[in-house]
């Protein structure tokens, strides 16, 4: 089975599954239309890309989501191929972009400001990377802003924050791991969640270590799953991937990869290494540069991990260093 599906559905409703297409190997992010007898909210977007805004311009057709009315957007999280479209939403729709007020921070520097590049290429030199994995940081910062298109404003939420729209409620939870300040939404009524990223149902979602960001994300990663399983959930609806009949199996099955993944690293650690060394080692596959910056911080959040639970130590000089006690 593929693991996308190409239509609208309706996983629950009044609630509609718009596939948007990306130009990622996951082939197309999730958004949802949550429709009541009020209005609409939408969740998620997708890149500014022209396949994109051609999937949303017929979505607004077949749904009627301009005559019905958009209330707003609620982005989860600040990544390309949810916010992208942010202005483009604003214009089609007219309709306010509601994002978690650190990922609004994030996205406005990473988008916008954009001082975080020298910080990015020492933080790579001193985990290990190769030249040509930093050289690629300059040509990424001039093709972000051919993506992502930011309105004026943007609205923040809050952590436990409801938005009410008729007679639907849905609830706004920061969750860190994926990014730092994610949102899940749930919709207590219909008893489904809005995952984003935070929870995928085939691929373990990116928990990645980053510069000026959670020193421990796979930590934080860790406690998101752990209260995620308090709330009931019927079904998951995740931004990527089929849907999520069992929510809680789910988390204790990515919670069982990333225990196995850190013992994997822990047999790699039979001296020194970088990080960088260390993932060279971890994912054997062939990786292009941007692939390999990926895999180098999955494996670093790993190995803080380990190191803040004691069971690794980290000596800094000019290379940052890993090994057993």
């Amino acid at each position: 089975m593929i693991p996308y599906e190409i239509k609208i559905t309706e996983p629950a409703p009044g609630i509609f599954r718009i596939p948007i297409p990306v130009p990622l190997p996951l082939k197309f992010v999730y958004a949802y239309a949550v429709i009541d007898s009020r209005g609409v909210w939408i969740i998620d977007l997708g890149m500014d890309v022209p396949e994109a805004r051609q999937a949303w311009h017929e979505a607004n057709q077949s749904l009627g989501l301009d005559r019905r009315g958009v209330a707003g957007v609620i982005i989860t999280h600040y990544h390309p191929d949810h916010i992208g479209l942010a202005a483009f939403a604003h214009e089609l729709w007219h309709a306010p972009i509601y994002m978690l007020a650190g990922e609004i921070a994030s996205a406005r520097q990473l988008f916008e400001d954009q001082p975080e590049a020298i910080n990015m290429a020492d933080f790579l030199r001193k985990n290990g990377a190769v030249q040509e994995d930093i050289l690629l940081l300059n040509h990424e910062a001039v093709a972000r802003r051919t993506i992502v298109r930011l309105p004026s404003e943007l609205v923040p939420l809050h952590d436990l924050q409801d938005i009410v729209l008729g007679d639907t409620t849905l609830k706004i939870f920061q969750q860190s791991g994926h990014t730092d300040h994610q949102a899940v939404v749930y919709d207590k009524t219909r008893e489904v969640l809005f995952c984003g990223d935070q929870i995928l149902s085939r691929i373990t979602p990116n928990i990645s270590l980053w510069p000026n960001a959670d020193p421990n994300p796979l930590a934080s990663y860790f406690a998101s799953l752990k209260s995620l399983k308090h709330i009931k959930v019927a079904q998951g609806l995740p931004a990527h991937e089929h849907l999520i009949e069992d929510l809680n199996a789910r988390i204790d099955a990515i919670v069982a990869h990333h225990f196995e993944r850190s013992e994997e690293v822990m047999q790699l650690l039979d001296h020194p290494q970088t990080g960088y060394q260390v993932a060279k080692r971890l994912f054997k596959r062939p990786l292009n540069p941007y692939q390999m910056r990926f895999a180098l911080s999955e494996t670093l959040a790993h190995l803080e991990y380990l190191r803040l639970s004691q069971r690794i130590v980290r000596e800094d000089s000019d290379l940052i260093l890993y090994h057993k006690p």
